[in-house]
């Protein structure tokens, strides 16, 4: 069903070529490995990705007026918070310019970049998430290929890859396309799961939340993303400390978060890379 057989031959390791690995974590009929070479850890058996990221966007799509700070359904409250303090981020490096949103899902990051001065762009593999952009926000949105822009030859000041990049087969490759995409003193930001966040590590089904091997191919740790973004060509790396400041979520909670992510062990990893 999945496209997956426990059977199939672990596949060398995406960013250095390693066949040394040892097995981390079984949650069949997916084996996550990690590099004896490199110490990255990725899945080592993936599964078939034509039609599974639709998966993402069944159902009854949210209502696009719901999407604002004041929200009565609490997810979209939570996303709208995140994506503004997401654009903060931005704006500090970049104020304004062209913008590539990549995984951009149903536009909810763009549509605030938008509002913010920014001019926008966003690709995902989901024609239902396109869909949605497209018809809710009005967004520039298409499913296309980090090729296919690059064919175009546009450059962009910022590019954006809000937890992206562990779902890539090879995160290296596609990095160095995203680099080639930058214009000059561009910056991209990426946001990823965090393999060794105190959440993960203490949790006894540790595939909760979303960190899936059906839908991710690497589970970064600080050290691994680090080294990624660097020996994929970005000149300068720098891991910010972002701890999302929620609605509803009491003093103890963000006091706890903001400690964590002092130390890499909270739930994400937030990197800004530089041309």
């Amino acid at each position: 069903m999945n496209g997956c057989s426990d059977m199939q031959p672990i596949r060398s390791c995406p960013n250095c070529g390693s066949t040394s690995f040892q097995v981390k974590y079984v949650e069949q009929p997916f084996k996550v490995v990690k590099c004896i070479a490199c110490s990255l850890v990725y899945l080592g058996n993936p599964p078939d990705k034509s039609s599974i990221y639709e998966n993402y966007y069944e159902g009854v799509a949210p209502n696009a007026e719901d999407y604002r700070s004041d929200s009565q359904v609490v997810s979209l409250a939570e996303i709208f918070a995140i994506n503004k303090q997401r654009i903060a981020l931005v704006k500090k490096a970049k104020p304004r310019g062209n913008l590539l949103d990549i995984g951009c899902g149903r536009g909810y990051f763009m549509k605030l970049a938008r509002d913010h001065g920014f001019k926008v762009i966003g690709i995902d593999v989901s024609k239902n998430a396109v869909q949605y952009a497209r018809s809710a926000f009005g967004l520039p949105v298409t499913v296309k290929t980090l090729d296919e822009l690059r064919a175009a030859s546009e450059a962009y000041d910022v590019i954006t890859l809000w937890h992206v990049l562990e779902h890539f087969i090879d995160p290296f490759e596609e990095l160095q396309k995203i680099g080639a995409l930058l214009a000059e003193e561009g910056v991209c930001f990426i946001e990823v799961p965090n393999l060794y966040s105190l959440k993960f590590m203490l949790s006894r089904s540790k595939w909760g939340g979303g960190n899936h091997p059906l839908y991710h191919r690497t589970f970064f740790s600080d050290k691994t993303l680090k080294r990624t973004l660097l020996e994929s060509g970005f000149s300068t790396v720098s891991r910010l400390k972002v701890s999302y400041q929620l609605p509803g979520r009491n003093a103890a909670y963000v006091a706890l978060k903001r400690a964590l992510n002092e130390i890499a062990l909270d739930a994400f990893l937030d990197y800004a890379a530089w041309k």
